[in-house]
C-alpha cells in the first residue's frame, strides 16, 4: 500500500514538472518565433512608411516652400525620429555591425560640414551622398535643416533663400528611406531565419539573450549617453549640452520617451514578450511589477521636465539628476534580476550608440 502511494505521489510530481516544463517553454518558443514578426518588422516597417511621408512633404515644400508647409516637415521630422526611435530597441549585435543606425540617426551631427555639402551646389543622390560622412547626414542633419540651432525662423529663410539646402535635404530624406530599405532586406533576406534559429549556448548565437541584451543597450545608452554626459553626471562634472539627441527641435525627452516605450513594449506589453517567460520561470509576477513600477518612474520624471532637457541641464534643473537615477534603478531590473532569471549574459553596453 505504501509503494503503491509512493508510487502515485512520484507520479503526480512527474506530471506536475512536465507540465510547468511545458508552460515555460511555450513562451520561449513563441519568443523565438515571434520576436520578429510581433516587435522588429512593425517598428522598421512603420518607420519606413514615415519617412516615406517626409520625403512627400519635402517634396511639397520643394514646389511652394511656404510657412505652411514648412510646419508639416518639422511636424513630420518630429514623428519619423520617434519611429526611429523605437527601432533601436532591435538593434541587435549583426544589425549594428551593419551600421544602419549610424546613417540614419547618428548624432551629435557636424552643422560645418553640412554646410560645406550645400556650397557645393551638387547632385545630392545616392552617388553623392553614401560617401560622405554620418555626421553630415540622417535625421540629425535634417533636423538641423528645418530648426538651425533652435532658430525655426532662421532655418526657413535660409531653406527659402538656396534652393541646393532644400535639395540637400529631400536628397538627405531619400538616403535614409535607402538605408531603411536596405535594414528591412537584410532582415527579410536572410538574417531573420538566423536569428529566429540562433538558440545556442553563446550568447551571440543565442536570439533570446541578444534580442534582451539589446533592451539592456537602449536603457543605459540614454542612462549614460543621452542623459548622463550630457548634463555632467557620467564621469564629468561638465555639461555637454550640443552631444545631446535632437536638442535644437527641443525633442530629447521625447525621443528618450518613445525608445524607452518599445523597450517596455517588447519587455511586458507585446504578444512575444519577456515578462511572460521570466513569471513562468519564476512562477511569480513579482519582477514585472517591479520592472513596470521602474518605467512608470522614469515616466513621471521625464514629465517632471517642463522645459526641454536642453534648457533644464542649462538651469540645473534637480529633475534631471533624478530621471539619471531612475534610469540607473530600470536598468538593473534588466541587467541583474530579469537577466539572472533568463540565465542570459549580460554584454557589455555600448555606450557611444544604440
Amino acid at each position: 500500500m505504501r509503494k503503491c502511494i509512493l508510487s502515485l505521489l512520484l507520479l503526480a510530481v512527474a506530471f506536475t514538472s512536465c507540465d510547468k516544463d511545458d508552460s515555460v517553454t511555450k513562451p520561449i518558443e513563441t519568443l523565438h518565433e515571434d520576436y520578429y514578426s510581433k516587435n522588429i518588422e512593425p517598428a522598421i516597417s512603420n518607420f519606413k512608411i514615415e519617412i516615406e511621408k517626409q520625403i512627400e512633404l519635402s517634396e511639397a515644400f520643394k514646389t511652394d516652400p511656404s510657412d505652411s508647409n514648412f510646419n508639416k516637415l518639422q511636424k513630420q521630422w518630429f514623428i519619423s525620429a520617434k519611429a526611429f526611435s523605437k527601432t533601436r530597441a532591435y538593434n541587435v549585435v549583426a544589425v549594428k555591425a551593419k551600421y544602419f543606425d549610424l546613417h540614419i540617426h547618428n548624432f551629435p551631427i557636424n552643422p560645418d560640414q553640412i554646410e560645406s555639402n550645400i556650397e557645393e551646389n551638387g547632385v545630392y543622390d545616392t552617388a553623392y551622398l553614401s560617401s560622405k560622412s554620418t555626421v553630415s547626414k540622417g535625421l540629425g542633419a535634417i533636423e538641423y535643416l528645418l530648426y538651425n540651432n533652435q532658430d525655426s525662423d532662421a532655418a526657413l529663410l535660409l531653406l527659402q533663400n538656396d534652393a541646393f539646402r532644400i535639395d540637400y535635404m529631400l536628397g538627405v530624406s531619400k538616403e535614409i528611406l535607402r538605408q531603411a530599405d536596405l535594414l528591412i532586406s537584410f532582415w527579410e533576406d536572410g538574417y531573420k531565419e538566423t536569428f529566429l534559429n540562433a538558440r545556442n549556448v553563446s550568447c551571440v548565437e543565442n536570439a533570446r539573450c541578444l534580442a534582451f541584451n539589446q533592451l539592456i543597450n537602449v536603457i543605459d545608452v540614454i542612462r549614460v549617453t543621452k542623459v548622463g554626459k550630457p548634463s555632467g553626471l557620467e564621469n564629468s562634472n561638465n555639461a555637454s549640452l550640443e552631444s545631446l539627441e535632437a536638442y535644437r527641435s527641443g525633442s530629447s525627452l521625447a525621443l528618450l520617451r518613445s525608445a524607452l516605450k518599445e523597450v517596455q513594449y517588447a519587455y511586458t506589453l507585446s504578444d512575444a514578450n519577456f515578462a511572460n517567460i521570466i513569471e513562468d520561470i519564476s512562477d511569480s509576477n513579482a519582477l514585472t511589477n517591479e520592472t513596470n513600477n521602474a518605467f512608470q518612474a522614469v515616466f513621471m520624471n521625464i514629465d517632471s521636465i517642463d522645459t526641454s532637457l536642453y534648457v533644464a541641464i542649462s538651469n540645473d534643473n534637480p529633475n534631471v539628476e533624478l530621471l539619471y537615477n531612475s534610469l540607473f534603478d530600470l536598468v538593473k531590473y534588466f541587467s541583474v534580476d530579469a537577466a539572472s532569471i533568463l540565465s542570459v549574459t549580460v554584454l557589455p553596453t555600448d555606450n557611444d550608440g544604440d
